[in-house]
Parts: structure tokens; C-alpha cells; sequence
């Protein structure tokens, strides 16, 4: 049996489910504790206890937190054998940090690729608000300040912990002295069990003709591309639908972007609890994830599980999940006539074949388990801590024969 391990969590995010990065660290702990490991948190509630609505100090928050942390880490690190961190939240040396065991810095989407999407998105959609002199300021300098973070970050981890090969070869073409690892993420039975039991069935699918969108509206998730793709799929199929579930922004912004006035083919809602998921997506035909930047995509495990064929751009994390079993659901990014075309496909197909390639998705979103996930890490955690140890012993003996 495994030697139980006492791990410390560290998100700069609120420990709220319905944000991805912190979800990770919420299913790895259940399945973590569950197992008899000791699982502890610190998240941006923790570090910040009183809430704030204002995105400004919201952002400080985040660029100040890994002080926090730290400060944390340095009260408490006897208790702990593994410190797991999102990349960027312990930019300091462990003897700064005064911890001797584990240190992992985990990707949840590397910082790497998202600025180079930054200056990608400024090159492609120069009309992009850009707010006032002082803000673009402001924010320019957090930006600077959570970039500086990360790249420190990873000079000082034992371990970087990545969702997809890609990442990979990115860190260690910057991190020479850090083993990296590949692990994905998954859902968990309960979370499977409830998606494939809410399916409808694919005559009442292809009927109803509803595509629909989990994530948050933002231009990295490709909110610059729908209005071409809503525009192109109302033209061939006017009965289609659309669902955008879980925007973060309320139903006239998504409706503006899209440049619709009427929102009869539209459904919109700003957020949701993870457990309703099922049935707001149960009847849905096809799902479309045009996401340029993404690290896994959990919402495109959830619309497999729940056997709905779901297209996404050709970029790392979809990648991961779909090119083996699935690579026609892949398009090219910013692929916008190949997405649609790709849509109306599907849309057309007859119900036995729909029926194969639901039941197709569905096998795929088997293969990646929290179960399995989580006791795959503690087996990388509990080697690298026996080769850090063995080096520790070899180190003690050398310094003593001299």
C-alpha cells in the first residue's frame, strides 16, 4: 500500500467548482482523500478572506498572492510532503520557502502559450476595447508582474505536472532542471454516470438541431468566431438552436457579439451549478469548442460524456483528448467555414449514424478518469520524493566521507 502523503494545494483562484483551474485541484483532493491522503488548500480566498467585485483589485489580488502563499507556506511547511501549485503562485527557492519535500508547479494552460495568444489576438482583432491610459496601465504592469511570477517559478520546482505533450516540450526547452509529467484530467464517475444518463435520445437530437458552447465569452475561447458560424448554420438550417452555457457575462454582450437582436434561437446563461449540467445539455445535437488557448478542455470531456460530438479547434488540450480516437472532430484553428461545415455534417447525419458517433464520444470520455488520474499522480509524487530522498542520503554521505 502507498505511504500516505500530506499534500498542500495552491491556487490563486477562489475554491469555486465552477472555475476550471480550481475544479482540478476540488476533484484531485476528493479522490486524494478518499485514498487516505492528507489534502490541505490555499486559495485567493483564503489569502484575500474579504470578496471584492472591482476586476482591478481582483487582478492585484492575483499578481500580490504568491507573497501570501509564501508567507503561508513558510508558517506551515513541516506539515507537508508535496506541495502541488498552480505555476507561478511560489516563485521562490524552497530554502527561501524553508520546505525540504516535494515542490510541484502544475499547468492548468502554460503561461507560455497564452502570451503568445495575446500578441496573437492584438495582431488579429486590433478593435479589441482597450480601455483607459491608466487601466492599460495598470493592467499591462499585473500582466508583467504574473509573467515574472511564472517564469521565476519554474527554475525552482522538483516537478512541472502538464496537461498535454505540447506543454511538455515548451517547459523543458525553458526548465532544464525540472522533471516534467504528463497527466490529464477527467471527470469522475458520478460526473459520467449523470451525463450518459441524461442523453437524449439522437431522433429527438437531430430534431431539436441545438448546438451548444460551455466556457466563459472571451475572445481566447473564440467569442470573435460565432457570429460567422451562428450566421452561416441559421442560413442552411434555420430551426438550428444555440446554447451558451456558462458565458461569465451577461445574455446582451454574447447577444451584441453575435450581432443578433433577437434572441429566439439563442439560449444564454451567465453561469450554472455543476450538477444541472446534464440536463441543460441533454438535448443538445453538437457541441462546438473553438477555444484558441486551452490547456485540456474539461467542458469537452463533459459534452463527449454525455455523447454529444463536439468540434474543436486543432490546439493543444482538445488535441490530447480526441486526435487518437476522434481527429475528425478536430478542424484548423480559426477554421471558421470548417467548424460550420463540420456542424451541418453532423446535423445531417441519419440517426444510426449519429447514434455511432454519440456512443463513439462516449467511449472516449471513459478513457479519462479522476479515479485513475489521481492515484497515476501520487505514483509520480511518491517516486520523485524517493529519488529526491535517495539524493538527499548520497549528498549526506558525500559531504561526511570529505
Amino acid at each position: 500500500m502507498e505511504k500516505s502523503l500530506r499534500i498542500l494545494g495552491i491556487v490563486n483562484l477562489p475554491w469555486d467548482p465552477r472555475l476550471g483551474a480550481a475544479r482540478v485541484w476540488l476533484e484531485l483532493s476528493e479522490q486524494w482523500k478518499k485514498a487516505g491522503h492528507k489534502i490541505d488548500k490555499f486559495c485567493l480566498s483564503d489569502a484575500f478572506p474579504k470578496p471584492t467585485r472591482s476586476r482591478a483589485l481582483s487582478a492585484w489580488r492575483q499578481a500580490i498572492f504568491p507573497y501570501r502563499a509564501a508567507r503561508y507556506v513558510r508558517r506551515h511547511a513541516r506539515k507537508y510532503d508535496v506541495i502541488d501549485c498552480l505555476i507561478g503562485t511560489l516563485p521562490f527557492s524552497k530554502k527561501s520557502l524553508r520546505f525540504n519535500g516535494l515542490l510541484v508547479g502544475r499547468s492548468i494552460g502554460l503561461y507560455l502559450a497564452y502570451d503568445e495568444f495575446i500578441r496573437f489576438s492584438r495582431r488579429q482583432w486590433p478593435n479589441q476595447p482597450r480601455g483607459k491610459f491608466l487601466g492599460r496601465l495598470f493592467y499591462t504592469f499585473t500582466s508583467w508582474l504574473l509573467r515574472r511570477h511564472a517564469g521565476r517559478a519554474v527554475v525552482h520546482c522538483d516537478l512541472l505536472n502538464v496537461p498535454n505533450e505540447e506543454e511538455k516540450r515548451s517547459l523543458e526547452q525553458c526548465s532544464a532542471s525540472a522533471q516534467v509529467i504528463v497527466l490529464p484530467y477527467g471527470l469522475n464517475e458520478t460526473e459520467r454516470a449523470g451525463l450518459a444518463d441524461a442523453a437524449r435520445s439522437a431522433s429527438e437530437r437531430l430534431t431539436r438541431k441545438e448546438i451548444c458552447f460551455l466556457g466563459m465569452w472571451s475572445v481566447r475561447k473564440g467569442s470573435r468566431d460565432w457570429s460567422e458560424t451562428v450566421r452561416a448554420i441559421l442560413d442552411s438550417v434555420p430551426s438550428a438552436r444555440f446554447a451558451f452555457l456558462g458565458t461569465m457575462t451577461d445574455e446582451q454582450t454574447v447577444l451584441h457579439d453575435l450581432r443578433i437582436s433577437s434572441n429566439e434561437s439563442i439560449r444564454c446563461l451567465t453561469s450554472y451549478d455543476p450538477k444541472e449540467l446534464p440536463q441543460l445539455i441533454a438535448g443538445c445535437a453538437v457541441g462546438l469548442f473553438p477555444s484558441y488557448i486551452e490547456g485540456f478542455g474539461l467542458s469537452v470531456l463533459e459534452q463527449l460524456a454525455c455523447g454529444i460530438p463536439t468540434i474543436a479547434y486543432d490546439v493543444p488540450g482538445p488535441r490530447h483528448i480526441l486526435n487518437t480516437s476522434a481527429a475528425e472532430l478536430l478542424v484548423p484553428v480559426g477554421n471558421v467555414n470548417a467548424m460550420t461545415d463540420r456542424a451541418l455534417e453532423i446535423l445531417r447525419l441519419k440517426e444510426s449514424d449519429y447514434s455511432a458517433l454519440s456512443g463513439k464520444c462516449r467511449q472516449i470520455a471513459q478513457q479519462f478518469r479522476w479515479e485513475q488520474i489521481a492515484s497515476d499522480t501520487i505514483r509520480e509524487y511518491t517516486t520523485a520524493l524517493a529519488g529526491q530522498k535517495s539524493g538527499n542520503h548520497a549528498r549526506a554521505a558525500q559531504t561526511v566521507s570529505v
